[in-house]
């Protein structure tokens, strides 16, 4: 029997630590119809010289074409339809207590044996992370006027999570979230729990 209960907690807690938790938020405009051409371009300068930008902007890419969208490039051929605007940000971090269980003697009756844990502290750093596409009518933004940009936005997605994990690990879990219900109601706010390869801890976020 207490075999049986170890292990079970064993895997409880393995498929705990294999879920990302999130919270999605989506405004949008975007009218129904024929796939539409898109470019992704970063939100800010900063962005596009992350040495992961390009990696996930393919990553980005394969949503959209998922969705139907035709990723092109944004310039050198023919004008897209839309911009997506695409950036992605972690923090430094924040430094928190935890409990833990450790190994404690087996002392008491035959019904305890084996089961009695203790506890102590531990700190774990927990990262504060959000990833953004915003999706704007290219015929209707002129670049020189950042006023028309929101006047041609037809899209705007944000989801946001925290944990133990970085951004490399949880990038495409975040993106799965944002783009379950892709371009979902707009105005709502949904918390997703999205499963994740990763086992560096259960996130905390929702």
């Amino acid at each position: 029997m207490t075999r049986f209960f170890v292990v079970l907690l064993a895997s409880l807690m393995a498929a705990s630590c294999a879920v990302v938790r999130t919270n999605v938020a989506v405004t949008h405009m975007l009218p129904a119809g024929a796939a539409k051409t898109v470019a992704i371009v970063p939100y800010t300068e900063n962005i596009a010289m992350a040495p992961d930008y390009q990696a996930n902007t393919q990553k980005l890419a394969a949503q959209l074409r998922a969705k139907g969208y035709n990723v092109v490039p944004q310039q050198g051929g023919q004008a897209p339809d839309y911009l997506a605007y695409f950036i992605y940000r972690i923090d430094n971090g924040t430094l928190v207590n935890q409990f833990e269980g450790r190994p404690h003697p087996n002392t008491g009756s035959i019904t305890t044996y084996g089961l009695r844990t203790a506890f102590s502290t531990s700190t774990r750093r927990i990262y504060m992370r959000s990833v953004t596409v915003e999706i704007v009518d290219r015929a209707r933004f002129q670049p020189s006027m950042p006023a028309t940009y929101l006047a041609a936005r037809v899209y705007s997605g944000s989801v946001v999570s925290d944990g133990p994990c970085t951004m490399a690990v949880v990038i495409d879990p975040m993106l799965n979230a944002l783009f379950a219900d892709f371009p979902g109601q707009s105005g709502q706010l949904r918390a997703i729990n999205v499963p994740a390869d990763s086992t560096c801890g259960l996130d905390r976020f929702g």
